[in-house]
């Protein structure tokens, strides 16, 4: 008897074991796939670590009834040690048990249809190692002109932000909607209003799919692109002196806390930047206005690149920036940027090149749907950058040449979206897995085609797809950046933002054409001018 009771006293323990073992391996699964909790149930056992808690729970029943059971028979009570009585207790056990797992996997079932595509659990936790950075002038993002916004004809609700105390002049002004007349928000508040507006579908017949997104169903035949809320925010105004008189300099970083946000628990499919002035026309420098960078930081969140360096701690993820060219990000159907509840803080360096005042505002367009939304995964931004964690600033000789900057990736998952960001006299930026020899994306730079500005960099282009490519833990991205500069700068820029969907699962996505990677002849159009029209410092 003193046997078998140590047989099941066996069998229990064996069932904790197993069960700390479950736990320990669902944890590994969702913390490399923060979507896994909205796509599987407490009972799916394709998940190992849900077949390790089953046979753990089971064996720990098993081990407890059949224990405590051998224990009544040893008690030497005639009463507990009846067969009637053990027969009993066991049965009423094993009935409970019984009642309890199809209780569980009622609820489970019941409230797994509601579940959206959750953002990753603790993606919005601050806090870094701190280090021995303190400062940098941050560097300009990425930029491109593929068309996005607002369709269907409605205005998007419109955000005026405030510079901070001490930059320029507070924009007190409310932003009506144009449609319909009435208040949206105050300025420096979140948005009370916007209009819904469908994101294009790529492959039906009124939304043509743009080049470089997904064929229909590439990211998930159950998962197109959602109709989406446009808002539009604004940020300044930002009062500029001539030049010779500060509206040139080119240390006119403004550093502003807390910015006005597009959306709260949202998830960001696609964002169009732009300098324009009060009336909404586009600054440039046509006018001689250029924005030479905007960075938005997400403080609750650790940069992936940066997140050691006690400035970027400060001021978080680097997750949407724009130079003078403007780059367009529109990820592919089924992917989004998850922005929390918490603040965000922005820099902004914008310069004035003629000699007469200017006032200007910095524009987002932000295509957006609510963070319960399903089929939306969650990307990470990762910053690439010559000069990373410091001013973003490099130097490249006269005529052609080629620069090179690695990378030791912490993280895991399959990149879904990358462009560049180049001075005058880039060529274009290649973002290559140095690891796995895999080209990724080529950005190239484009002039001459777009009068406002008056011969400078006028575009990047970027590449989208389901799996541009994959990074593993450990492995080395290699950013290249080519110039043909007309003379010797050293405060020149090559940078390229990717970003991620964390995931174990490398395999999975569609194999993207040469168009959608870069991998194409270089456009004649990315060929730099003779001279530097107009350098980005005086």
């Amino acid at each position: 008897m003193t046997k078998r009771l140590g047989s099941f006293l066996a069998v229990g323990l064996l069932g904790v074991v197993l069960l700390l073992a479950g736990l320990a391996w669902d944890a590994i699964l969702h913390a490399a796939d923060p979507t896994l909790a909205g796509r599987e149930g407490v009972f799916t056992m394709s998940n190992p670590g849900h077949a390790l808690l089953g046979a753990g729970v089971a064996a720990v029943v098993i081990g407890l009834l059949g224990a405590a059971a051998t224990a009544m028979a040893m008690s030497g009570s005639r009463r507990l040690a009846r067969p009637a009585v053990r027969h009993a207790f066991l049965a009423s056990g094993l009935t409970l048990v019984v009642a309890s797992a199809a209780i569980t996997s009622w609820s489970a079932t019941a409230g797994h249809e509601h579940l959206g595509a959750a953002h990753p659990a603790g993606h919005d936790q601050a806090g870094a190692p701190a280090s021995d950075h303190a400062h940098a002038e941050l560097a300009a993002a990425v930029g491109h002109d593929p068309a996005a916004g607002a369709a269907h004809g409605h205005e998007p609700a419109t955000i005026t932000a405030a510079p901070a105390a001490g930059h320029a002049h507070a924009a007190g002004a409310t932003a009506a909607d144009p449609d319909h007349g009435h208040s949206i928000a105050a300025a420096g508040s979140t948005p009370a209003h916007t209009h819904a507006s469908a994101a294009p579908e790529s492959g039906h017949a009124d939304h043509p799919a743009e080049p470089g997104s997904p064929a229909p169903g590439a990211v998930g035949a159950s998962a197109p692109v959602p109709a989406g809320e446009v808002t539009e925010v604004r940020y300044g105004p930002f009062a500029l002196g001539p030049a010779g008189a500060g509206g040139d300099s080119e240390l006119g970083n403004m550093v502003l806390p807390n910015v006005p946000k597009p959306c709260d628990d949202c998830f960001i499919l696609a964002a169009e930047p732009d300098l324009i002035y009060a009336d909404g026309s586009s600054a440039n420098l046509d006018t001689g206005v250029m924005l030479h960078h905007a960075v938005f930081f997400n403080p609750s969140r650790i940069d992936t690149t940066c997140g050691d360096d006690e400035f970027f701690r400060n001021l978080g993820e680097r997750f949407l920036a724009s130079g003078n060219e403007r780059t367009q990000r529109r990820f592919p159907p089924g992917f989004g940027y998850h922005l929390g509840t918490g603040p965000v803080n922005a820099v902004f360096h914008v310069m004035n090149h003629s000699s007469e005042p200017k006032t200007v505002f910095f524009r987002y367009k932000i295509t957006w749907v609510p963070g319960s939304t399903e089929g939306i995964r969650p990307v990470t931004p990762v910053w690439l950058d010559m000069a990373n964690c410091r001013t973003s600033e490099y130097s490249v000789p006269a005529g052609p040449s080629s620069s090179h900057w690695t990378w030791k990736s912490n993280i895991t998952g399959r990149i879904i979206w990358t462009a560049g960001h180049v001075h005058d006299g880039g060529v274009r930026t290649t973002l290559t897995n140095a690891t796995s020899g895999r080209h990724v994306c080529t950005a190239w730079a484009g002039y001459g085609t777009k009068p406002a500005y008056m011969g400078t960099i006028e575009s990047m282009s970027t590449c989208a797809w389901d799996a541009l490519g994959t990074v593993r833990e450990g492995d080395t991205l290699d950013l290249e950046s080519v110039y043909n500069a007309s003379e010797a700068a050293d405060d020149v820029m090559g940078i390229m933002v990717a970003y991620v969907w964390e995931t174990p699962d490398l395999d999975g996505g569609t194999v993207p054409p040469p168009e959608a990677t870069g991998q194409t002849p270089a456009p004649a159009t990315s060929t730099p001018p003779a001279e530097n029209p107009h350098p980005h410092h005086h």
